[in-house]
């Protein structure tokens, strides 16, 4: 039976899965776990993909690979709408980085990968110790990992000052971001990274967007709104050019940055 944790539309993909790899695959998977946006109690029916760790059994051969690319492929077929994106790697990888594993399978955008490295961070680790469901195999707390909060911290400061600054001035994040799903990717996101440092734990985007409205300056509450907004769903802007609103975002990302490193050294 799945786990009741699972939003009721789509368990029956995780449950199509479990009856797959069993069939066809029976002693390779000895687990999968739920992460991402599931895992925290968010899930949202137009955003959410369905984030998962495997911990196989041993490592795949090309035949294993080739059985597990039928079965996303059957399921993706059979479930257009959703969208199953993780990694396959062996019990002693849990808890490691890219520098202390072997590259491993992983599935992500409709396509599945021989190897490479996929979502391989600290906050991965930290949502499937903390929250993971278990869909196969034992429970995340059993799990023989730990997670170092202070590399944590580290980490998502570097993220911040990388990633998160190159959508300050990059021409193509500009125009990604007068698109509604840039806005809210974008806002939602570094409001995450805010939230972590501030509240020392993780959080879903919506949750992380409405926390900064109770301590951020009223100058950014209509963008931030915008962005809940938008991931609810909901149609009507509060701008009336999304030229201002794009440039606004890029405003927001700078503020957040820079308060993040003047109050987190």
């Amino acid at each position: 039976m799945i786990n009741q944790r699972i939003p009721e539309p789509v368990r029956p993909i995780l449950e199509n899965y479990a009856f797959l790899t069993n069939k066809e695959l029976p002693d390779l998977i000895s687990g999968f776990y739920i992460v991402g946006s599931i895992a925290l109690d968010g899930f949202n029916e137009k955003f959410s993909d369905i984030d998962f760790v495997a911990v196989l059994n041993r490592k795949a051969n090309q035949a294993d690979i080739e059985k597990l690319t039928v079965v996303h492929k059957t399921i993706e077929k059979e479930f257009p709408k959703w969208k199953l994106s993780g990694c396959y790697i062996q019990i002693h990888d849990l808890g490691n980085f890219e520098n202390e594993m072997e590259p491993h399978p992983y599935y992500h955008d409709d396509k599945f990968h021989d190897k490479g490295y996929f979502e391989i961070n600290s906050i991965t680790w930290w949502i499937l110790k903390n929250h993971g469901i278990a869909i196969i195999g034992k429970e995340t707390a059993e799990l023989p990992f730990t997670v170092d909060w202070d590399l944590l911290i580290a980490k998502t400061k570097e993220n911040l000052n990388s990633y998160w600054v190159s959508w300050t001035n990059r021409i193509d994040g500009f125009f990604v971001m007068l698109s509604d799903w840039g806005i809210q990717w974008t806002v939602l996101g570094v409001l995450r990274q805010y939230y972590t440092f501030r509240k020392n734990s993780i959080t879903t985007k919506t949750k992380a967007a409405e926390y900064a409205l109770t301590c951020l300056p009223n100058r950014w509450h209509s963008l931030i709104q915008e962005a809940i907004d938008i991931r609810e769903g909901k149609k009507k802007s509060l701008y009336r050019s999304k030229i201002v609103r794009m440039m606004d975002a890029v405003k927001f990302l700078k503020y957040v940055i820079q308060t993040c490193n003047a109050e987190f050294p």
